[in-house]
């Protein structure tokens, strides 16, 4: 089993440093042949152009039959394996009755037969297929072996579609060398159109994929500049060390530099540059070559070489990667890049970033929430995007349904032009509601607060005319910080965003971390840290953290009197009581060292499915009810909704998702407590008008949707709002219910593009 582990990590590897599909799937059959030991390896992919699976690669098999071979759904154990989407493992496949014989590619002394459906997406991409001559089934681990092969050849062979990488495979029935499309999570809504600003991360030469570059004296400029300053910090690092190590320890400085000025190895990524090939690109591809050339040696000396070889290769990438990160960034540029901290964000003029895109990263990180605050459209969780070949390409960035969008066709491109157009003229309309109140027709008046946690975040929201602050976020400054702040340092943050907002409300959020929210200096790692240690567990656990924080809060309340504490993730009533006594221990302390200060309204945050059962108990201990949308929609769907492989499913307008909402807000608008919804769905204005139907009357939202939503619900009246949602309780579907509510608003005379709701470019 273990050779078959270190097979497949050296096929992955080959196959994905490939410039093309082509040659990474005859890499591919020709190492899994020869590592396998058996007589046929192939590859069938699905085409569905001709309704027919086309043998695209082979080994064992006649090489005159690629692309030309085809098989119909119903032929052969190949048609078998894509109808049932199951692997088949044959013992002699020529007694089956789904046996197809087919004579222009010569299998007729195969037996054995192994096939996997290879499929990504739920959509089925083709068949990869072992054979051999023996009449004998395959084991256990060989048939496991291939379908791990073949769910990481899926993700390739769907990155190839994508980039149009397939070397003139058109028969795969991809999408077109036009409209490329790559989806994630929309993290900051708002459409863009600009050119890439690739932000290279620490990253590793297997993570490096080929691409190309048209500036040839750049490239070889920066290579060259890297290998003087690698061999420069081997030279200090020698001559630092002389002293202290042996000579034979010594010698590895000797060895790299030795490495560096062969020119069999430099010499190699300069001929790979000179045929467009990008610096870190070439060397990767390079430096991967020779590390499998001294691992399959059989002498034990030779063989640790590879290691050293991985470690020179790894210096030299991070000097080209610190070369190409010094360049500045032009005006409107697209951020793109696997993953960018929101301190490396923070180096960079935002005034010139247009959008954001990256491969990983989530709705709540500190980049997403960056980006909400300063309304650059944002996508996150991009994991097919090809983030290293798309350096100064022009993309359209939509915020709104998460999609990424290359090589626009004329028509593509003029929709996304117009909708920029007429988004500049909806939004410098909205300027005319700041001081108008937010109410519906019929004169229901509806808070609209802002959810905040940056000094950035008060003058928008101040522009924006919120009524008060719905959530602050205490944990950014926590993030921002790199460590604990005092109470004093906590105190005078506090108060910045309270003297601003006075005398309207500011309901600040005790520190909320865990799940995908981690602090550096205080890093909490679980196999599921959603359902693990986050919230007010933390801080209970911690009541110097918990003390010191309200103490500070309170502190800066002084005088002001405007603030409110809410306690996230509450699952119990023994979580308030608990939380309470330290609030009160809190007041108690101050008031016995002569800071008079009051005890503010407390309220809870319903974010999890049993708070929402304990909503009438929780009212008898607190001042006010919040709903976190966004967790409670999570936990009720069981869905990550950071997780771009199940985000699809994560809907705030699920049915069971409005029946809990419902539950919480008739509870409490029965016992007169304030109850208010302060997730994405509030900052939704299709979402808004659901809310209000609901009979929620207080909604807290990012300061960019504030105006949005006022605009839309002060054209809806409360009553009918109220008809239309109630309506909505009955329907099973959270797609039905949008568009349900969609056309109800049109009918209503309100129109789409008011709702956020973009129009069809299909």
């Amino acid at each position: 089993m273990a050779d078959l582990l270190n097979l497949l990590r050296k096929v992955v590897e080959a196959v994905t440093g490939a410039r093309d599909l082509k040659l990474a799937l005859g890499r591919l059959v020709s190492m899994v042949g020869l590592g396998m030991k058996v007589d046929a390896c192939s590859v069938f992919l699905w085409d569905p152009n001709v309704d027919r699976y086309v043998l695209m690669a082979t080994e064992g098999l006649s090489a005159a039959g690629i692309g030309k071979v085809s098989l119909s759904k119903n032929e052969g154990m190949i048609g078998l394996v894509g109808k049932r989407e199951e692997p088949l493992n044959l013992a002699d496949s020529a007694l089956h009755p789904n046996y197809y014989h087919v004579p222009a590619i010569g299998e007729d002394q195969f037996h054995g037969l192994l096939a996997v459906p290879i499929i990504h997406n739920r959509r089925l991409l083709g068949i990869l297929s072992v054979q051999r001559g023996l009449i004998k089934r395959f084991s256990d681990e060989e048939e496991a072996f291939l379908v791990t092969l073949s769910a990481q050849l899926a993700g390739i062979i769907a990155h190839a579609e994508a980039t149009g990488t397939l070397s003139g495979m058109d028969m795969l029935g991809g999408q077109a060398q036009n409209d490329i499309r790559f989806s994630g999570v929309a993290c900051a809504s708002g459409v863009a159109i600009g050119r890439a600003h690739v932000v290279m991360p620490a990253i590793t030469l297997d993570s490096i994929r080929y691409s190309t570059s048209a500036d040839i004296p750049a490239e070889l400029k920066r290579f060259d500049k890297a290998i003087a300053a690698v061999q420069k910090e081997l030279a200090d690092s020698r001559d630092r060390l002389q002293s202290e190590l042996r000579p034979e320890e010594l010698a590895l400085f000797d060895v790299y530099a030795g490495i560096i000025d062969d020119q069999a190895v430099a010499g190699a990524v300069r001929e790979k540059i000179k045929l467009s090939e990008s610096a870190h690109s070439a060397l990767a591809d390079t430096m991967r070559g020779y590390v499998q050339h001294f691992e399959a040696m059989e002498d034990g000396y030779l063989r640790e070489r590879a290691s050293d070889m991985r470690d020179l290769g790894q210096r030299i990438l991070s000097r080209l990667v610190e070369e190409q990160a010094d360049r500045s960034i032009p005006m409107g540029s697209i951020l793109l890049g696997e993953e960018i901290s929101a301190t490396v964000f923070g180096l960079l003029p935002p005034g010139n970033v247009a959008a954001i895109v990256c491969t990983q990263g989530s709705a709540n990180s500190h980049l997403a929430i960056l980006a909400r605050a300063l309304d650059i459209p944002t996508v996150l969780g991009a994991q097919d995007i090809p983030w290293q070949e798309l350096d100064g390409k022009e993309l359209v960035v939509d915020g709104y349904r998460g999609h990424v969008y290359f090589q626009l066709s004329v028509e593509r491109r003029a929709y996304f032009e117009e909708l920029l157009r007429d988004e500049k003229v909806r939004v410098s309309g909205l300027d005319a509601l700041i001081g108008l109140p937010g109410e519906t027709i019929d004169g229901v008046a509806i808070d609209l607060l802002v959810n905040t946690g940056l000094q950035t975040d008060i003058i928008r929201s101040q522009e924006s005319g919120a009524d008060g602050v719905g959530l602050f976020r205490t944990e950014i400054p926590f993030m921002m910080l790199g460590r604990f702040p005092s109470e004093e340092e906590q105190a005078k943050i506090y108060r910045s965003q309270l003297e601003a907002f006075y005398p309207r409300p500011v309901t600040m959020r005790t520190l909320d971390i865990g799940g995908d929210k981690s602090l550096d200096y205080f890093p909490i790692k679980e196999d599921n840290p959603f359902l693990g240690w986050r919230g007010l567990r933390v801080t209970l656990d911690h009541p110097e953290i918990f003390i010191v924080q309200v103490r500070a809060m309170l502190r800066a309340s002084l005088n002001l009197n405007n603030l409110r504490i809410m306690l996230p993730m509450v699952t119990s009533i023994g979580e308030v009581e608990e939380s309470l006594a330290l609030i009160h221990r809190a007041v108690y302390e101050l008031n016995d060292e002569g800071v008079r200060v009051d005890t503010p309204l407390v309220g809870v945050m319903i974010e999890v499915p049993s708070a929402v059962y304990l909503v009438k108990e929780f009212m008898t201990l607190v001042d006010f009810l919040s709903v976190g949308s966004n967790d409670l929609t999570q936990y009720i769907l069981a869905v990550d909704r950071n997780n771009p492989r199940v985000a699809g499913i994560y809907d705030s307008m699920h049915p069971a998702v409005l029946k809990a909402l419902k539950i919480i807000v008739t509870e409490g608008n029965a016992a007169n407590m304030p109850v208010s919804v302060c997730g994405e769905l509030a900052g939704d204005p299709l979402g808004a008008v659901a809310l209000v139907g609901l009979g929620y009357r207080s909604l807290s939202m990012s300061s960019a949707n504030l105006l949005r939503v006022k605009s839309v619900l002060r054209q809806i009246d409360a009553g009918w709002a109220e008809n239309v949602s109630n309506g909505l309780l009955s329907l099973d579907d959270p797609k039905v219910i949008r568009s349900t509510l969609q056309l109800a608003l049109q009918k209503a005379g309100v129109p789409l593009t008011s709702l956020g709701v973009l129009p069809s470019h299909s």
